[in-house]
């Protein structure tokens, strides 16, 4: 039997195709992995997370405060200013449920106090603090940079803090922040600089060597 030459020269082909085809080597086995299973394993966000970073966050440039000061015993020079969230009003203040509100800066106007590492008996308003419907109080040391004394008047101030408010819907917004409360009273502590002339001088005094006789 006589084969045509066209038909042998296809039959090398096909058998090598056939053992491509047929080959059981595992590591010619390639693994399709469904692309939604190759993400980095992060689940839907909770929609009850109130650091859940898809619900809005807005700047306030100043918030609703309000307070006083009183000075830090133990320590001349230093006030702790009290401060307290004055929102809607300072008859009724509170921050809305599900609300937080983060301070994020603080301004003295005028630049006569500047905070202090002192502490004083509330959570610190400058250390990550955060208003919420269950905490509406925190409290700045400050340093007096022109306190009462003998030879100078004091002289007060105010403190404003601004945050980042975070809502669990939108709008998110406090309306008529500007039209209330928004500062805390600074007042200038009085410093006896009698007392710390004579406390440095018996200081000096103690650490003299005795005069030889």
């Amino acid at each position: 039997m006589v084969l045509n030459r066209s038909l042998l020269a296809v039959i090398p082909c096909a058998l090598l195709l056939f053992a491509a085809c047929g080959s059981s080597d595992g590591e010619s086995e390639v693994d399709v992995t469904d692309a939604s299973s190759a993400e980095t394993g992060q689940g839907d966000p909770d929609p009850d997370d109130p650091t859940d970073p898809d619900e809005p966050a807005v700047a306030v440039p100043t918030l609703p405060i309000g307070g006083g000061s009183y000075p830090l015993d133990g320590s001349p020079g230093v006030i702790c200013a009290d401060v307290s969230w004055l929102w809607p009003s300072g008859d009724d203040p509170s921050v809305p449920e599900g609300v937080s509100v983060a301070v994020t800066g603080y301004e003295v106007d005028p630049e006569v106090f500047e905070p202090t590492d002192a502490a004083c008996d509330g959570a610190s308003c400058l250390d990550g603090f955060v208003f919420t419907s269950d905490s509406t109080s925190c409290q700045v040391a400050m340093l007096s940079l022109v306190p009462w004394t003998d030879e100078q008047e004091g002289e007060d101030a105010v403190l404003r803090l601004s945050g980042e408010m975070t809502c669990p819907a939108e709008p998110c917004e406090l309306e008529d922040v500007e039209g209330g409360d928004i500062e805390a009273f600074l007042t200038a502590p009085e410093v006896d600089t009698e007392s710390e002339s004579e406390s440095e001088s018996e200081s000096t005094e103690s650490t003299d060597p005795a005069e030889s006789g």
